[in-house]
């Protein structure tokens, strides 16, 4: 048995995608560099879960996703991050109540049902250790000039404005609103917000290029756009002129970006 059979057992081959690519992603960014090669596939794992987590909680934490499928989900991230050579005992254990649950409400498959202590034994075994960093699939935007997006995070949602998409279609070009939300805002609720610039005695124009933004909808329910064709950009005119056109940034990287710019602790 492979991850790959049983994830096809779990989860359609898209979410099952989506989550695979963001593993390798992650994966690829903690081995590198020359420090990386040191480490002890643990220590990646201390570098990968966290910021995994902090996204896909925008989905397993939300109130309006049904048991079933944030019990998958667990499913889901627990095998590839095994294929990948890592292992959480937390994870592995939400892994398993999974397979009970799916069991128990008659929401896995016969193979799945037959095959379910096949499928804890195998997930409770040690991993294989990546010999190599993984590939990842390149990044492609579905995002557009003129969108309004919101964006989750440690549940509160900032808005951005889609300035532009690079010419390859791979990444937007967003600023940010200058407001903070404790759920989804309408689009009335910030068209009339100042743009968000960094810095705080002389704050300057503060644009990122996201890489990595593939699917939408967003799997993990971080990223939701509210409304395409918005002429109107956040206004950035008291802002200082950068040094760059924009920051390069990703699907992860932006959540340290907010930190930054909204000047949060962690």
């Amino acid at each position: 048995m492979t991850h790959q059979q049983i994830l096809a057992k779990v989860a359609n081959k898209y979410f099952a995608r989506c989550i695979d690519d963001e593993i390798a992603y992650l994966t690829y960014q903690a081995m590198l560099g020359p420090q990386a090669k040191n480490k002890a596939p643990e220590e990646w794992l201390t570098e990968i879960l966290p910021q995994l987590l902090a996204r896909w909680n925008c989905l397993l934490e939300a109130p309006e996703v049904s048991e079933s499928t944030v019990h998958s989900t667990w499913l889901a991230i627990a095998i590839t991050l095994h294929k990948y050579g890592f292992q959480d005992k937390d994870l592995t254990q939400k892994a398993i109540d999974a397979i009970d649950y799916m069991n128990k409400h008659v929401l896995s498959s016969d193979d799945l049902f037959r095959k379910s202590e096949e499928i804890k034994t195998f997930l409770k075994s040690s991993p294989e250790p990546l010999k190599r960093k993984p590939a990842y699939q390149d990044s492609v935007t579905f995002f557009r000039a003129e969108d309004v997006i919101s964006i989750q995070y440690n549940k509160h949602f900032y808005v951005a404005y889609v300035h532009e998409v690079n010419t390859g279609n791979e990444r937007p070009v967003v600023e940010f609103y200058d407001g903070v939300f404790e759920s989804i805002p309408t689009l009335d609720q910030v068209k009339n917000l100042k743009a968000k610039g960094r810095g705080i005695e002389k704050p300057v124009i503060s644009k990122f290029g996201i890489y990595n933004r593939t699917h939408l909808p967003d799997f993990a329910n971080q990223f939701v756009l509210l409304a395409i064709g918005v002429k109107e950009k956040p206004d950035n005119s008291m802002l200082e002129i950068p040094a760059g056109l924009y920051t390069m940034s990703s699907l992860y990287d932006i959540q340290l970006n907010i930190r930054q710019l909204f000047l949060l602790k962690g």
